[in-house]
Formats: C-alpha cells, sequence, structure tokens
C-alpha cells in the first residue's frame, strides 16, 4: 500500500535552545516528509535554527496557539498533518508512528493519548472532558481529547478558521467531528510534565470554558440542508446563514433546480472556501442523508418550493433526521418572519457575492425566515 505523505507542524516561540534538536529527531524518523517549524513571533534564533536543522520556517506575527497552528496547517505540502509540541525530548518520538499507522477508512483525527504518572489531569478531568460528553457524545470515550499532539487530515476542515487561542487543538478535534470523520486515539507512551501553577490553569480553563460556550452557539453539528429554485434565492435570503455555519465547521448542503446557472457557480466560489459545504442538484435532495455525527438538520426551504407542493421532508424523516425547525427563505411576497439571523460577521462575503452575481446589494445585516409549517399552512388556508 502506497504510504500518504506526512508533513509535522510545530509551533515554536523563544524555542531557540531546543528546536534543532526537535528538527533533527524528526527528520531521523522514515514517516516524516517534511518539518515546519512555526515562529511564533519569536525574539531569538528559533527560525534561523529551524532552518539550519532542515526545516521549513513560517513566520506567524500573532502570538497564540491557534494562530500558531493555523499558520502551520496552511504552509504544510500535505493534507496529513502532526501537530507537536516544540518539547520532544520528553516523549519516545518513535511512539508517534502509532498515530501514522492508524490512517485509514473514514478516520480524519488520530489523537495522540499519553500518561504521566505524577499529574492527575485537572484540567481534562474537571473541565474538558465533562464538557466535550456533554455537547459531543461521540467524543465521550476519548481519554486525551485536550492533548496537543494529533494527526489530522487538513483537507476536511475550514482551517483557516480555527480558533487563535488555546483552544485551537480542540476546534481542530470538533471541526472533524462535526464533518462526518471519526477521531480516534493511539497510545503514545508516558511522559513527566513540569508541575504547573494554580494561575496556569485558570487561565486555560476561562479559555476552554469560552471555546465550549462557542461550539454549543454555533450548534456545529446541526448539518444545515437549503432547497430552492434558484441560486439568486439562496445568495439573497440565505447565504449569511451557510456561511456563518459553514465557517464555523457545520455540515451545509445546497440543493438547487437551476443548479447549472452563472448565479450557481458564485454560490459554489463562494462556499468552497470551506470543505464542508456543497451545492447539488435539487433532484438528489429525494435521496439525501445526512452526513453528520447526530443527524440534526435546520431544514431552509424557499417560499416558492413551499408554495408548489415539494415535499421538503422526503427522504428526512424516513431517515430518522431530527428537524427541530423547519423554515422557509423569505421571498418576493414579503411574509411577516418570526425569525432573524445575525450575518454581520460574513455580510462582506454576501455582498462580494451578490455584486458577483449582479444582484442588489444586502439590505440589511440580517436574514429573515419563518416557520415552514406555519407558512405552508397559511398557503393552504389561502
Amino acid at each position: 500500500m502506497t504510504r500518504l505523505p506526512l508533513s509535522v507542524v510545530v509551533p515554536a516561540r523563544n524555542e531557540a535552545e531546543t528546536i534543532g534538536s526537535v528538527v533533527h529527531h524528526l527528520l531521523s524518523m522514515d514517516w516524516v516528509d517534511e518539518v515546519v517549524v512555526v515562529d511564533n513571533a519569536s525574539q531569538d534564533d528559533t527560525a534561523k535554527l529551524a532552518q539550519e536543522a532542515g526545516a521549513r520556517s513560517v513566520f506567524e506575527p500573532q502570538a497564540g496557539m491557534g494562530h500558531a497552528v493555523r499558520a502551520g496547517l496552511a504552509a504544510a505540502a500535505h493534507d496529513w498533518v502532526m501537530k507537536v509540541d516544540a518539547d520532544l525530548e520528553k516523549f519516545n518520538v518513535k511512539l508517534f508512528s502509532e498515530m501514522v499507522d492508524a490512517r485509514g477508512g473514514n478516520i480524519g483525527l488520530i489523537k495522540g493519548d499519553w500518561t504521566d504518572p505524577k499529574d492527575n489531569m485537572p484540567m481534562t478531568r474537571l473541565l474538558v472532558k465533562p464538557g466535550i460528553a456533554w455537547l459531543f457524545p461521540g467524543l465521550s470515550g476519548l481519554r486525551s481529547p485536550n492533548t496537543g499532539i494529533y494527526l489530522v487530515n487538513r483537507s476536511l476542515i475550514a482551517h483557516q478558521e480555527i480558533v487563535g487561542n488555546y483552544a485551537a487543538d480542540l476546534d481542530v478535534m470538533v471541526r472533524v467531528y462535526a464533518a462526518g470523520a471519526e477521531v480516534i486515539e493511539a497510545d503514545i507512551g508516558r511522559i513527566e510534565h513540569d508541575m504547573r501553577d494554580v494561575g496556569h490553569y485558570n487561565k486555560m480553563a476561562e479559555t476552554i470554558m469560552g471555546f465550549l460556550l462557542l461550539c454549543q452557539q454555533t450548534r456545529i453539528t446541526e448539518e444545515v440542508v437549503v432547497l430552492a429554485q434558484t441560486a439568486g434565492d439562496v445568495l439573497q435570503n440565505a447565504l449569511g446563514l451557510c456561511s456563518v455555519r459553514a465557517k464555523a465547521g457545520a455540515l451545509v448542503t445546497v440543493f438547487l433546480e437551476d443548479v447549472g446557472s452563472a448565479q450557481a457557480e458564485v454560490l459554489k466560489d463562494t462556499l468552497a472556501a470551506w470543505p464542508t459545504s456543497r451545492v447539488l442538484p435539487l433532484a438528489e435532495a429525494k435521496t439525501f442523508a445526512p452526513e453528520g455525527p447526530e443527524e440534526r438538520i435546520q431544514l431552509l426551504c424557499s417560499a416558492a418550493l413551499s408554495v408548489h407542493g415539494f415535499d421538503v421532508q422526503t427522504g428526512l424523516t424516513a431517515r430518522g433526521c431530527s428537524m427541530p425547525e423547519p423554515l422557509v427563505m423569505a421571498g418576493s411576497d414579503g411574509f411577516r418572519s418570526d425569525h432573524g439571523f445575525d450575518v454581520t460577521s460574513v455580510l462582506d462575503v454576501k455582498s462580494n457575492a451578490l455584486t458577483l452575481a449582479g444582484l442588489p446589494p444586502a439590505a440589511s445585516p440580517r436574514e429573515v425566515f419563518q416557520s415552514l409549517s406555519s407558512y405552508v399552512n397559511k398557503a393552504k388556508a389561502s
């Protein structure tokens, strides 16, 4: 079997004392094709010494783990990327091959599971594992969800969107899970870390709690499914919602009747920024099957389709999908909406797409929707 190429990314800030040996050690492994050292605003010779040791160096001026991880994932030459810490002298790096060998099937992320006999992992036990189990039940069996050593298929996720702080490693994991890929672990041995003080854990806890609350807000594991006659309908009335959700990492599928039109190409190009989105012919909606881990769907339908009696739930409820709030997009009939969605964060994306499609600019930083059931009843009553 052909071995898939692999890049190793090492975020490093002021690591001149050890970075040379780290790079040498990694490059001695036969499963490493390149080492990328992310110089995260260092004030020493980290970058110079990394290059002398045989690594490629990338400069990231914004200090912070997430910024460094984003830069490294973007710079890597290969889709399979192993992210490791700069303190590799504490590990038996040969055991990292356990992660490499675990690739296959639908696996998108392999976490490096290590143990420290002197550390009872208070942050993992008291915050990360309970929070992950509550929000993402399918990940509750992981022993080390917060480990910063892992191997990921970056092509599955919008890695340019991960958070810029310490929670970046969790963000990568959650995005892979939401994309419908498997997250597993591989044993990489035992180490002994230096003890950390309470202040360090307090700062970690604040960052991680903020990330978990963000996950709850963005509903990352709830797929968005849009059914529409024209791409213009989606561009004007639902592109903002689709962009916000895809940017966060959720799966987004748009079914169009005019899937081959020029405006549909604009929609495809816009959503292509996020790997978890796609645009398909409307006819395929009848055989649609959810790909996310929890089979929850946010269903949007154009007003024209609901008025014409299109069965928007065909093939969805029959597959056991949960649709807590089916909605219909605002149409030219100007019905009264009962839902509003703030798209301010992606208004520039929507405005650019509307311009390219030859459509009027967005009139509001909000998109409005009405519950599908009430709209259909209203249509029948008339």
